[in-house]
């Protein structure tokens, strides 16, 4: 039952070779993806990239151990200057990106991105900790800027295929990871062969991705002939953060004479969250207490 639920939201797999060293999960969002797309609607492209987004930043979340938030952001001067994907170590996810209204459907990744930065941030729980790797957007999509950074801020050589649709999205990752003991050059060779044997296959599995079905299909094509060891389900979903004290929070930086202004002109101060569109309004009852000095900031109930 609870393998059906994680399916028809959105699934991951790890799965490791038994005589390589390397790694690799694979991804597919159904639900998840489509209740995120449910509050706000973009251009064909800009769907596609976002849905591409969502898959690597759950992707990226899964090579690491830490309790915390991991954030992918785009951020360029093209049609699409600003996306931001996040996920969480309990595979919670939530994504939005800017565009512009119109995008012509056969927009290219560059046309898309422009010029820019891609920026991956780990925010952790458990410590006040934050790391954060910055490279430039070089690559013919997302998947090429990925492969980027890796190699540029983790030194680990890596592999992605992504595909997403309106109704689903996709992806794969794969890493060489470094060889523990001493091996032999027989050893080396053999693993440096099948690693770019891998390489190859994961370039021609972009478009079939959410044609093969399951993670089985998958690894088939693949892996090939190579050993694979297949883990259990890990449940993906989409979860937005918002809530009344953020956005409490959030208010407070503005200041009273900016919060002031917005009700004398407005009646009251009305905020939606960009990633689930859930409104949360303060009227002056609730901008006085928001403002008092030590006041709780628990903040209205959302208009939901």
């Amino acid at each position: 039952m609870a393998e059906a639920l994680a399916s028809h939201a959105g699934q991951l797999r790890r799965f490791v070779l038994e005589h390589h060293p390397v790694r690799g999960f694979w991804v597919r969002l159904n639900g998840a993806w489509c209740e995120l797309l449910s509050y706000r609607r973009y251009p064909p492209p800009v769907e596609r990239l976002l849905g591409e987004a969502v898959s690597a930043t759950v992707l990226l979340a899964a090579t690491l151990k830490f309790q915390g938030t991991l954030t992918l952001q785009l951020q360029g001067d093209g049609l699409v200057p600003l996306l931001v994907a996040q996920c969480t170590h309990r595979f919670e996810l939530r994504a939005v990106a800017r565009s512009a209204a119109t995008i012509e459907a056969a927009a290219s990744f560059e046309q898309l991105i422009g010029h820019g930065q891609l920026l991956v941030t780990v925010e952790s729980e458990e410590r006040a900790a934050r790391y954060q790797g910055i490279v430039a957007l070089q690559g013919a999509d997302l998947a090429a800027c990925l492969e980027n950074y890796f190699a540029s801020s983790e030194q680990l050589p890596t592999r992605l295929a992504l595909s997403a649709t309106a109704g689903e999205s996709a992806g794969v990752l794969l890493q060489k990871m470094p060889q523990s003991g001493p091996q032999g050059e027989a050893y080396a060779g053999r693993s440096h062969q099948a690693w770019e044997e891998l390489c190859a296959n994961v370039g021609r599995l972009d478009a079939p991705l959410l044609q093969l079905g399951g993670p089985e299909q998958v690894l088939h094509r693949l892996c090939g002939t190579e050993d694979c060891r297949l883990f259990g389900v890990t449940p993906v979903r989409f979860a937005c953060r918002c809530s009344d004290g953020r956005v409490a929070r959030l208010l407070r930086t503005l200041g009273r004479e900016e919060i002031e202004s917005i009700i004398a002109e407005q009646g009251a101060v009305t905020v939606t969250c960009e990633f689930c569109g859930r409104p949360y309004r303060f009227d002056a009852v609730d901008a006085q207490r928001l403002l008092s000095a030590g006041a709780e900031l628990e903040g209205p109930r959302s208009l939901n």
